[in-house]
């Protein structure tokens, strides 16, 4: 078995003049070194017991510090041993340097999570991290906290606090999911222990149970937007045919629609990958969709590289100042929706992603198959399709029965 000390590092000299405290690692006759962040001079140093000299200023600080990094040491130790884990002094120095000198709270690996994903441009993934982490601290008053406080019983406390403030069931889901990341990447940095699993009791069934509200609209309502005339509120032009381009040409998402250059029109059809999933999609342009790109082509057409709709532009040239913009616009074109929903008399909810919805749903009340919706949308499974088919109303499934008589 591996042994612990702490020892004055003399081999080393500080710009004080003093040496660091180290914890030394033997195994297998193989020493390893890790700083403890404090240091002491060689005159106030007791080399016999290997503490600090009494007479040292901060001896008690340091004496406290010090014996309860070792007995943290030695606890892991004692652990991999009795999980008779036979590791090297450097692998023993790598745990250390996790479980005993740098402890990471949770919020600071939250951090660090959320730094790793902005640098590798996953943005949107990084402002889902952002907003777990508020709603941590919100239900903290702001007090940080270890892992080894994360219990079932804290999680379930946790859950009732969304429920309290009204949030719903759907935001609660992604907060817990999130959450419940964090912590499968913190099993692999190896900051908690690979059996540390404080939502093994926490039962995520019951979210997948929630039917999503009816999101889709029929074709007689897309035809009133269609039909909607609007007269000096380019706003409200642009939400409308945003909304239609999405209908059109199955379903596009308005991030992958923000990002449509004109070289991305091809021989009559639509032709670009999924920033999502990296799929490609090949779509024929429907006439709808092609009075559209000729209505934007005389105000934004400058070259083959220039951007289709006027919702980004090359001066954006950050990550983060493009997700801002995008951020920013598709806020405005949900509320123009809204707008346009008022005026042709549709009750439903209107928001871009709802384009995305009754393309689907139409489809399948043509007739079309499952399995060639969920081709058509880019889904990896009909499972994630039929999610967006569950908005089948009560009156169309009622007409379906009456064919059994």
């Amino acid at each position: 078995m591996a042994s612990i000390k702490a020892v004055l590092y003399t081999s080393k000299t500080l710009n004080n003049g003093e040496h660091p405290i180290m914890l030394r690692v033997i195994k297998d006759r193989k020493s390893k070194y890790l700083s403890l962040h404090m240091s002491c001079s060689k005159e106030l140093w007791d080399n016999e017991n290997n503490l600090p000299k009494k007479k040292h200023p901060l001896y008690k600080e340091m004496l406290i510090a010090i014996d309860k990094k070792k007995l943290a040491a030695n606890k892991l130790l004692l652990e991999l041993h009795n999980d008779e884990k036979d590791v090297s002094a450097e692998e023993i120095k790598s745990k250390l340097k996790t479980s005993v000198v740098n402890k990471k709270t949770v919020f600071q690996y939250f951090d660090e999570v959320i730094k790793r994903l902005t640098v590798t441009n996953r943005l949107g993934y990084a402002s889902i991290f952002k907003s777990t982490k508020n709603s941590l601290k919100t239900f903290r008053n702001d007090r940080d906290l270890h892992f080894s406080d994360i219990t079932t019983s804290f999680l379930t406390k946790y859950e009732d606090a969304f429920y309290e403030r009204g949030v719903t069931p759907n935001s609660v889901f992604v907060f817990l999911r999130t959450f419940k990341t964090l912590i499968n990447y913190a099993r692999k940095d190896g900051i908690v222990k690979t059996d540390f699993d404080p939502f093994k009791d926490i039962n995520f069934t019951k979210f997948r149970r929630i039917k999503t509200r009816k999101r889709a609209i029929t074709k007689e309502q897309i035809r009133k937007i269609e039909t909607l005339k609007i007269k000096d509120d380019q706003g409200l032009l642009n939400a409308k045919n945003y909304f239609l381009f999405s209908y059109y040409n199955r379903g596009i998402n308005f991030i992958d629609m923000a990002f449509l250059k004109w070289e991305n029109i091809k021989n009559g059809r639509l032709v670009y990958s999924r920033r999502k999933t990296k799929e490609d999609f090949t779509i024929a342009l429907l006439p709808p969709a092609i009075k559209i790109l000729e209505y934007y082509k005389k105000y934004q057409y400058e070259d083959e590289n220039s951007f289709i709709f006027p919702i980004l532009s090359h001066s954006y040239e950050t990550q983060q100042s493009v997700r801002n913009r995008l951020v920013k616009m598709l806020r405005i074109v949900n509320h123009d929706l809204k707008t346009i929903a008022d005026k042709t008399g549709i009750k439903e909810k209107l928001t871009t992603y709802v384009a995305r919805h009754s393309f689907a749903t139409n489809l399948k009340r043509s007739g079309i198959s499952t399995s060639v919706i969920s081709e058509a949308m880019g889904h990896d499974s009909e499972k994630t399709t039929k999610i967006y088919l569950d908005s089948f109303e009560n009156t169309i499934l009622d007409e379906a029965s009456k064919s059994i008589l």
